[in-house]
């Protein structure tokens, strides 16, 4: 702990000239060679940092009274700081050697260790190739025996082939040669048959024609007094239908008229429910079906509605 001795003429601190020289004596010695040396180094470095860091936050404390007196502070902490730093770095260079000679060697055995792992994986590398060239090797070796095998059996294949392609052409020329004749005998025959149909036709048409006139006549005539019948006859059945329908659809409508009034009173019902607002496409889709379904329903409540009152 550093303690103010302060005068108006002179700035002191707690450290003395003699202090110091007693410090760079005590530590100058020090070796971090072992573990326990190593170890007095560092409290070394920490008990003299402390005494520095103390000097610096009293100097600040000192100098912010007045301007004046902060250089008298600063300077007498930068000469007891100089000295301490005199102590303190030849310690720390010490402590650092140490710590990099470590670190150096530490780097040293790593990059042995993953010279030695390259190494074996290249080893393993080396291996798996060998064994897959020979791999290679005998497929490429039984592949280019199969193909020699292939290629004896393909021109064997091949000359059979020819030879039973010459044998077809030969019985097809043949099978060609007399279909050729069958052809001609057919075309023949078929040219005969036909001249003898043309004119068994003509013969068969001419009677038709002639039949066909005479039942014509005898149609026309046989048509037009049924028409005349039947035209009479549907004048009449025409009038009382008429009148039946008429009574009949007037008394339906009668019958009809309160469920005709309540269908279109439905239909109004139906077009006056609240449609509902939806924020999800797919209930707005079901809605917009549902909504196209109802409004044909009640287009043809109405629709039927409507022919009822006619």
């Amino acid at each position: 702990m550093v303690v103010e001795e302060m005068t108006t003429a002179v700035v002191k601190y707690s450290v003395t000239d003699a202090e110091l020289i007693s410090l760079r004596e005590k530590y100058t010695g020090l070796s971090a060679d072992t573990p326990a040396g190593y170890e007095g180094v560092r409290l070394a470095i920490s008990d003299v940092r402390a005494i520095r860091v103390a000097i610096e936050k009293r100097r600040v404390e000192l100098k912010a009274d007045a301007l004046a007196f902060g250089r008298k502070v600063d300077g007498e902490a930068k000469r007891i700081t100089v000295a301490l730093e005199a102590i303190e770095t030849p310690l720390q260079e010490m402590k650092d050697a140490i710590d990099n000679e470590k670190a150096r060697l530490k780097a040293e055995a790593d990059a042995a260790k993953i010279r030695a792992i390259e190494a074996e994986i290249e080893a393993n590398r080396a291996k798996q190739e060998a064994e897959q060239r020979a791999i290679r090797e005998a497929e490429e070796a039984r592949i280019a025996a199969d193909r020699a095998e292939l290629e004896v059996e393909r021109a064997k294949l091949a000359a059979e082939r020819e030879a039973a392609e010459a044998r077809a052409r030969e019985e097809r020329r043949a099978e060609e040669a007399r279909l050729a004749a069958e052809r001609e005998a057919l075309a023949k025959e078929r040219r005969e048959s036909e001249e003898r149909q043309r004119v068994a036709r003509e013969a068969l048409e001419a009677d038709r024609r002639q039949l066909a006139a005479e039942k014509e006549r005898a149609d026309r005539a046989e048509f037009e007094r049924q028409t005349a019948i039947k035209a009479e006859q549907d004048a009449k059945e025409r009038v009382e239908r008429e009148r039946v329908e008429a009574a009949e659809r007037e008394a339906m409508i009668a019958a009809l008229k309160p469920d005709i009034e309540k269908l279109a009173a439905f239909g109004t019902a139906i077009r006056s429910v609240p449609v509902p607002v939806l924020k999800s496409k797919l209930a707005k889709a079901i809605l917009s079906t549902a909504l196209t379904a109802l409004g044909a329903t009640v287009d043809a409540i109405e629709a039927s509605a409507s022919r009822l009152r006619q």
